[in-house]
């Protein structure tokens, strides 16, 4: 298994184009990842919450991968509990996680909520992608010795964020 992101992306007057389902869809035809969880959220102009859920996975394949991240954080409480004793907890935890799943990982009342503050068009995208392509790359990173990893994102907007902040800096004599 490849590492798992999780993503949330928040849409004030959603165009529907295609483009967005077509290239997830590219991205998991062409096994660079795997769509664990997709689940998108519309508040439609009848005032009606829309959800719609896509999955590479299976139920079972689901209720597997949640069972195994609950048996992980499990052996991570281990410090409390004893690392055996953590992960069989962890294991119970994400299994009973995986049944009890409702759209976006929600009740039906806290989608009713959710939905409540959103206006008429918005929308939500909540994500979860496995990295099927950095899977070999984290096991070399791994045999090699890795003790410490951290990531984050450079974008158009950071990048955009950094120079005005640095152009304020300037601007004072900071």
């Amino acid at each position: 298994m490849g590492p798992i992101q999780i993503f949330l992306f928040g849409f004030e007057d959603f165009t529907a184009t295609g483009a967005i389902a077509a290239e997830l869809g590219a991205l998991s035809d062409a096994g660079i990842v795997r769509i664990v969880d997709a689940r998108f959220m519309l508040k439609d102009t009848e005032d009606d919450i829309v959800v719609v859920r896509v999955s590479d996975l299976d139920e079972f394949e689901r209720e597997d991968l949640r069972a195994a991240a609950g048996a992980l954080i499990g052996l991570g409480a281990g410090a409390v509990l004893g690392g055996e004793e953590g992960a069989e907890a962890g294991l119970v935890l994400g299994a009973e996680a995986a049944m009890a799943g409702g759209e976006l990982g929600l009740s039906a009342d806290e989608v009713a909520a959710l939905g409540s503050e959103m206006e008429l068009g918005d929308a939500l995208l909540l994500l979860v992608l496995e990295h099927v392509w950095a899977a070999r790359f984290r096991d070399a990173l791994r045999i090699s010795g890795l003790t410490y990893a951290d990531q984050n994102y450079l974008t158009p907007e950071g990048l955009i964020a950094l120079g005005a902040m640095l152009g304020i800096e300037t601007a004072i004599g900071a």
